[in-house]
């Protein structure tokens, strides 16, 4: 039997492989963690060829958590 993978578990993944850290909760703050534009990106990046989602730089700013950003792509 395979384990399910959620949403949140793959953003997680993405953050802590482009931030160096884990692990990383679900309301921890991008910024807080040393997240800046640019890693923004790269995780944008890797949010939309792995799980083929739109984030905009904005949504970080609006909702800077692993919870926030799944949130507002409205699932999980």
């Amino acid at each position: 039997m395979g384990s399910v993978t959620t949403l949140t578990d793959q953003v997680r993944e993405i953050w802590e492989e482009v931030l160096g850290i884990s692990p990383i909760d679900d309301n921890d703050d991008i910024f807080d963690l040393g997240g800046h534009s640019l890693t923004i990106t790269q995780i944008i990046a890797r949010m939309r060829k792995r799980l083929d989602v739109e984030v905009s730089l904005d949504a970080f700013f609006d909702n800077p958590t692993i919870a926030g950003i799944v949130e507002s792509l409205g699932d999980d």
